[in-house]
């Protein structure tokens, strides 16, 4: 156990840093089931200072730290035939609340694998020792890439501060090119109204300067498109930003529907150059385009995906810009990753992905036309408008 702890934990023999020793070794070692005798904590600190404090000092300490429990921790006492020893029944997260914020943070795409990393070893060095290997491997993390070069929640912080102090917002706003560059302009002045989650994503809605008698309407910039946000000198527009964050509530709806068929399927997106970005945030930001023509700005991309009301609803949104393709012979299909081995059966295979994903288009438009007495518009024609044969 004495070499498990933290190294500096019980080298000073001072009663302080016993004192802190003592709570040491219950928080990492006890919980509220399992604790520890005053005797066996003595032990420990013997085997680390190389003087072994009586029994009696260890009892001591250990009363003085369940009268006044420091830090959220709570020490229960060790009863009279209680042979479980003092325990360390309460502290500030228990295991499986620190079980669930090391899985919020492995899952955030808003953090970079380092941040992370970090921030997941400081909510395991909350929990006892014996309950670390439950957390650990507890969620497989795709590790597909996010916007890792935009800090979100630096971002979060510098325009919330300035919604709390009425001024206005600077900015840089950053989005990816189909070719992997990246474009960046400059946003000057804008007033920040409200900060946003919605559907998976952080936005700031901001108004964009002229004041309440301009017709700018309010925009909704997304925090990971935002670098080198900075507080600006004006002071916003008080009156307008008011109103408009009485309407949020209202206006915002977190629509969460992530159910697929169950099978992942292989499927192809012709998208336009002006379209590049929208891919990389949905899909992630490793995403490689092939078959780019720079001539007509239009580019395709290999995705492997469940059919699902999510990736439907998004695929209407971009059309005509994203178009499902149907797979145009080995050569062509061969040029993606993944692919470069495929043969007359596999090409078979993922076309009838495009067969079933078209299929599926269809009923899902028919469906709605029925439900909301569209009969104007040819269900056909809506669905050659998200696909190219």
């Amino acid at each position: 156990m004495e070499s498990l702890l933290p190294s500096h934990v019980g080298v000073d023999p001072s009663a302080r840093a016993r004192l802190l020793s003592v709570l040491e070794i219950l928080r990492v070692f006890s919980d509220e089931k399992d604790g520890l005798t005053a005797k066996e904590i003595a032990r420990i600190i013997g085997l680390r200072c190389g003087k072994e404090p009586s029994e009696n000092t260890v009892l001591d300490d250990l009363r003085a730290l369940s009268e006044n429990p420091p830090f959220g921790m709570e020490i229960e006492p060790a009863s009279k035939g209680d042979k479980r020893g003092f325990r360390c029944v309460r502290r500030l997260i228990s295991a499986d609340e620190a079980a669930v914020l090391v899985n919020l943070v492995k899952t955030c795409k808003y953090l970079s694998p380092d941040q992370r990393d970090s921030l997941s070893a400081k909510l395991m060095e909350a929990v006892p020792l014996d309950k670390q290997d439950e957390i650990v491997e507890a969620v497989y993390v795709d590790e597909r890439q996010t916007n890792s070069s935009i800090d979100v929640f630096r971002a979060a912080n510098t325009a919330s501060k300035a919604i709390r102090e009425k001024r206005s917002l600077s900015f840089k706003y950053a989005s990816k090119r189909m070719n992997g560059t990246v474009s960046e302009y400059e946003i000057d002045d804008e007033d920040p109204v409200a900060l946003i989650y919605s559907f998976g994503h952080y936005y700031l809605e901001t108004l964009p300067s002229g004041g309440a008698g301009s017709k700018q309407e309010p925009r909704f910039r997304r925090l990971d498109h935002m670098k080198d946000v900075s507080i600006g000198g004006r002071m916003r527009d008080r009156q307008k930003a008011e109103e408009l964050s009485r309407l949020v509530v209202r206006e915002t709806s977190e629509k969460i529907d992530m159910f697929g068929d169950g099978v992942c399927r292989t499927l192809f997106l012709k998208v336009e150059g002006s379209h590049a970005k929208y891919v990389y945030d949905a899909f992630g930001y490793d995403t490689r385009f092939e078959h780019i023509d720079e001539k007509l700005a239009v580019g395709y991309v290999c995705l492997r995906i469940q059919l699902s009301p999510t990736f439907f609803r998004w695929l209407f949104g971009m059309a005509p810009n994203v178009t499902l393709v149907r797979p145009r012979g080995l050569t062509w299909a061969r040029r993606f990753s993944g692919l470069s081995s495929c043969d007359e059966k596999k090409l078979i295979e993922i076309q009838d992905d495009y067969d079933k994903a078209i299929a599926r288009i269809d009923e899902q438009i028919k469906a709605f036309g029925e439900a909301h007495g569209v009969f104007g518009r040819d269900p056909n024609k809506a669905t050659a408008d998200l696909s190219e044969s």
